[in-house]
């Protein structure tokens, strides 16, 4: 990596190489738009003065991570805005990292506090809560945004998220409610605790507390990417298959995925197959027709975690776990079995 001198940061972020130095010095007396400025310029290009670990903890001081799993989440996105443009009103800066769902998000994490000594990170996505043990030598604090820290135990790490069985269940009851009985489920692999098998056992409950039995036949497993749900779809409308009149899609990604799977094997949603999924990202409200969904709150996901975080940061490590609201959108993409 390239590593500039002063005078050559001070020409990138238009200011003085006195105010440069102040910068690097942690001096209190530089607008803190400034001081945004002249980091983000050394995180880029790496500067770094001298080894001492000290100079390089007064450079990164005031630096936030966060940790997206998933390269193209529609629901995640518009999170990191928030959270990102909430981070800039405050002392801190914020550095994203965007990584496959098939990397460890831990992993990630303890590079970048050796690398960029970090006050704070939030992850956002993922299944970290199944890794407890590795984030209890953390030496900053964690926020999980929309996962899970309950049962944790450890001081350094939160969280802000929904109660995802009562959410999944919400959904699954209101499409028993409109009279179907024969639902299936599309979800991602089912490992214990994180949100999936969560939201999994919600619709179990559901079940139960109507009087049916789930045939686990009308699990249908699939990754969170349109084309994963739709083949996944596509093979179980083929004529050896149980037949089902209703799904729920454990993402709405998944539910237009599979909308698109019906389609093509000549049904309609929801004359054919009636779909709700999970989420509540804004593309919903204009797929035609509108889908049915569990909208998360994700302003405010974004708002507390950057808060709790901060907080935590301020105020030394305290856990909390915060937990928010759903809300049942109705949509078009549900048939009423019981209207006339």
């Amino acid at each position: 990596m390239t590593r500039l001198t002063i005078k050559e940061i001070s020409k990138l972020a238009n200011v003085s190489v006195s105010t440069v130095s102040r910068v690097l010095n942690d001096k209190s007396d530089v607008n803190e738009e400034t001081k945004r400025k002249v980091l983000r310029i050394i995180d880029q290009y790496g500067y770094i003065p001298n080894s001492n670990a000290k100079h390089l903890k007064q450079i990164c001081s005031n630096i936030i991570c966060i940790i997206v799993k998933g390269m193209q989440n529609m629901f995640l996105e518009p999170i990191v805005e928030e959270m990102q443009s909430q981070i800039n009103k405050t002392k801190y800066i914020s550095l994203i990292y965007f990584i496959d769902e098939n990397e460890s998000e831990v992993d990630v994490a303890y590079r970048l506090i050796t690398e960029k000594k970090p006050v704070g990170i939030i992850f956002l996505g993922g299944s970290p809560s199944l890794k407890a043990d590795m984030y209890k030598d953390m030496e900053v604090p964690c926020i999980f945004a929309t996962m899970s820290a309950e049962g944790m135990n450890l001081d350094n790490v939160s969280s802000v998220c929904i109660d995802d069985k009562a959410a999944a269940k919400k959904a699954v009851d209101y499409l028993f409610e409109m009279g179907h009985r024969d639902i299936a489920i599309l979800g991602g692999r089912l490992l214990d605790k994180d949100s999936i098998f969560k939201r999994f056992m919600g619709a179990m409950e559901s079940y139960r507390e109507h009087g049916e039995e789930f045939n686990e036949k009308l699990f249908i497993q699939s990754k969170f990417t349109y084309d994963e749900a739709y083949a996944a779809v596509d093979r179980s409308l083929q004529p050896d298959q149980p037949k089902y009149t209703a799904i729920f899609a454990m993402s709405d990604i998944m539910a237009i995925g599979a909308a698109k799977a019906i389609f093509e094997n000549g049904q309609s949603v929801p004359d054919d197959i009636s779909i709700i999924g999970f989420d509540g990202i804004a593309l919903t409200q204009y797929y035609n027709p509108t889908l049915a969904t569990i909208k998360q709150p994700s302003v405010d996901i974004a708002h507390k975690s950057v808060d709790l975080l901060i907080q935590n940061i301020e105020n030394k490590k305290t856990a909390h776990n915060i937990v928010l609201g759903t809300e049942l959108i109705k949509g078009e993409s549900i048939k009423c079995m019981l209207c006339r």
